[in-house]
């Protein structure tokens, strides 16, 4: 009896633990909740240090996902953009945006014994009321021994419209395009470590391929009962791809110096 007792507690904390969809800060994993199954994530991302002059900016999420069976979930984002930076020697500014945003993913292909776990992302989303941006995602994963492995292939188009002689006008718009790689060491069942690797490439009308970027840095996760806390810090590396439009080691005028993301999930 003791036996089916602690096997029984056994499957339902694996059964739990896989409910949840998120292993790193950043980069994604090909699993989705199941059938019924709702989550709710707290998001905050500190970003911060641009060349020359003071800037730190704050993003926060907040985030409902539903499993949909048929290996398919969907997510509604809310989210608040705070950007504080000085001007000269006068001072701060403070900017605020809010924005919404609605996620699919469809795992494609469940991780066998040879291939990896496999989906596929979208996301669409409005910011400020008048920049509409679309994100597609290639996800890969795979799980060996303790060690859990990650890729993403990410490919976004933003498009900001302004108001211009009686018509609406989207004159200007980006298209980066990202690579993310993760490692996580599951310590045990609730602790893991890990490193996440982000490749950013900003491309936008008129300009072409401006710059890439590397950055890297730790992710640590512990997963609850029911819960779990991510905390990752992201350093930017260096410009693997300098232009005129970004000749330094480092781009510190559009980017940031370093990030700090901090996630909060709750299964419901």
């Amino acid at each position: 009896m003791k036996k089916i007792i602690l096997l029984g507690l056994i499957s339902f904390s694996i059964l739990n633990v896989q409910s949840q969809d998120r292993n790193f800060a950043r980069t994604y994993a090909s699993t989705v909740l199941p059938k019924g199954g709702i989550d709710i994530e707290f998001w905050h991302t500190s970003r911060f240090g641009h060349a020359g002059k003071f800037f730190h900016a704050q993003d926060q999420r907040m985030e409902l996902e539903f499993g949909l069976g048929k290996n398919l979930q969907t997510a509604f984002y809310f989210n608040r953009f705070q950007e504080r930076f000085s001007e000269g020697t006068s001072g701060t500014t403070t900017s605020n945006e809010i924005g919404f945003s609605n996620e699919w993913k469809w795992q494609f292909h469940r991780p066998t014994r040879k291939l990896p776990g496999m989906a596929l992302y979208g996301e669409w989303g409005v910011k400020g009321g008048d920049e509409l941006e679309l994100e597609l995602k290639f996800i890969a994963d795979k799980a060996i021994g303790k060690s859990f492995l990650a890729f993403n292939a990410v490919v976004e188009h933003e498009i900001a419209f302004t108001w211009k002689d009686s018509k609406l006008r989207s004159d200007d718009w980006e298209s980066p395009v990202e690579f993310d790689f993760a490692y996580m060491y599951n310590i045990n069942r609730a602790w893991g470590i890990g490193f996440e690797f982000r490749n950013f490439n900003a491309v936008g009308k008129g300009k072409g391929w401006e710059y890439s970027i590397l950055s890297g840095g730790p992710t640590i996760t512990y997963w609850g009962d029911r819960y779990f806390i991510i905390a990752n810090y992201l350093p930017q590396w260096v410009n693997l791809h300098k232009t005129s439009e970004a000749p330094g080691n480092k781009v510190l005028n559009e980017q940031e110096r370093a990030e700090v993301r901090i996630l909060l999930g709750i299964s419901l």
